[in-house]
């Protein structure tokens, strides 16, 4: 499902990433952990397509992600670190604003909405302006938008970060039970060893840009 081979980025004379190789198989959840500036946001932003690496190669489901990063990213759900979302709008107004975006058919677009609301619990939710969430709601309303074309991989930048208890432990059966039905790929960082436990069934360390172990999670 994504194959990332050699991958090298450098900002400036500061190594972000050198030689990573990343693979994954559908239905694997996959945790990036490691210190900050270890690499994982970087590893993330170039799996998404929005950051170019300097070398390498990435394939997604057989699609070059260089040659065709559009295609990748018709496939792919991605939360960036801190959760945008327009703050003018309703929840299911930008549910639906980012479903156009993806030209997602307006029937198949209604029902998706209706049907990432109920997964993520934001059903009641739906008329709330995005500036009236707390940070918890909008995280969670941030992985329902990346859920609403059925993505095949789903791409996550510290989604447990800045959560209580009960957001940590929801957010973590979502994520334990997102790929339950057909299979997607799950990569996400985080620095909670307790939510990596909960949601991971593999963990890739990073420490200053290069891989350090790739294990199952037992």
């Amino acid at each position: 499902m994504i194959e990332a081979v050699d991958i090298c980025r450098h900002f400036g004379k500061t190594r972000a990433l050198q030689r990573v190789t990343l693979r994954a198989v559908a239905g694997e959840r996959i945790a990036l952990v490691g210190r900050n500036g270890a690499g994982k946001t970087t590893l993330l932003r170039i799996l998404a397509t929005v950051l170019p690496p300097d070398s390498g190669s990435i394939a997604v489901d057989g699609i070059d992600a260089f040659s065709s990063p559009e295609l990748v990213r018709a496939i792919t759900g991605y939360v960036p670190e801190g959760a945008p979302a327009d703050p003018d709008l309703t929840i299911r107004e930008w549910l639906r604003f980012r479903g156009k975006l993806r030209r997602m058919p307006a029937r198949r677009l209604r029902r998706r909405v209706r049907e990432v609301a109920a997964f993520c619990r934001i059903s009641a939710l739906l008329g709330t302006p995005v500036s009236a969430l707390s940070g918890g709601q909008r995280k969670t309303a941030c992985l329902a938008e990346a859920l609403l074309d059925e993505p095949q991989v789903l791409l996550l930048d510290d989604p447990a970060a800045g959560l209580d208890a009960e957001g940590m432990a929801q957010l973590s059966a979502m994520l334990a039970s997102a790929d339950a039905s057909d299979g997607r790929v799950i990569v996400f960082s985080t620095h909670d060893e307790g939510f990596v436990r909960a949601v991971a069934t593999r963990v890739v360390r990073l420490d200053r840009g290069t891989v350090v172990s790739d294990s199952a999670v037992t």
